[in-house]
């Protein structure tokens, strides 16, 4: 029987951390942190990259308004609010915006935020579907599938890409279909280096009706 690597790591990455810092070595602390933080990132690009492909062969196989179907029942089985769920607009802005930044910085993202009288405006450099769009993935031989079908599912626009669907689909789409109403609104980025922009509105009179029509939604009675 062949003798056990002492290389191979035994504990996470983390729990080294946690173990140097009792241990008072600040040096083999750092060290293990950065390691941490390269697995996180390779884990994090594997995983985006797997739900864009994914997306991508359901388009190319079953076509764009799969992909809807697809995005739909993930989020039925996931996303749903339960009876206990809160209001949304019984949640100061401050908080929800709070909620979606630290869901996209978690993607090793950064943001800048900007305040006006009606919302909470976050520009993010987008870690998950702006790295796509930052990386190339959309363009050459094997390029990920653009939504071209103008709809709601785009934004109605001419031109989406796959994984960025989620945000229609998912985050508006269904949040209306649920709740009656948006809270949060969502700009993809459409080319590389923009920022992907998040307007989280403070009441539900200040979301402007253009949103609502864009995703294929008569705008609520104010």
């Amino acid at each position: 029987m062949p003798e056990s690597d002492p290389t191979i790591d035994r504990t996470s990455h983390l729990d080294q951390v946690r173990q140097a810092l009792d241990d008072g070595d600040l040096d083999r602390a750092r060290d293990q942190l950065d390691r941490a933080e390269r697995q996180a990132r390779q884990l994090k690009d594997y995983s985006i990259s797997w739900i864009a492909d994914c997306l991508s062969f359901i388009a190319e196989e079953l076509g764009e308004e799969a992909v809807e179907r697809a995005l739909r029942r993930f989020g039925e089985r996931q996303l749903a609010p339960t009876e206990d769920a809160p209001d949304l607009w019984s949640v100061p802005a401050e908080v929800r915006a709070k909620v979606v930044s630290r869901a996209m910085l978690a993607n090793f993202g950064s943001v800048e935020v900007e305040e006006d009288d009606d919302k909470i405006t976050l520009r993010f450099r987008c870690g998950s579907g702006g790295w796509l769009i930052d990386e190339g993935a959309y363009d050459g031989d094997d390029a990920l599938v653009t939504l071209s079908e103008r709809g709601p599912r785009t934004f109605d626009r001419d031109r989406l890409p796959v994984y960025c669907a989620h945000c229609s689909v998912n985050n508006e789409m269904q949040a209306v279909e649920w709740r009656g109403s948006l809270s949060t609104v969502e700009h993809p980025p459409t080319a590389p280096g923009e920022a992907c922009v998040h307007e989280v509105y403070k009441n539900r009179a200040a979301v402007p009706d253009p949103a609502y029509r864009r995703i294929g939604v008569t705008p609520p009675d104010r």
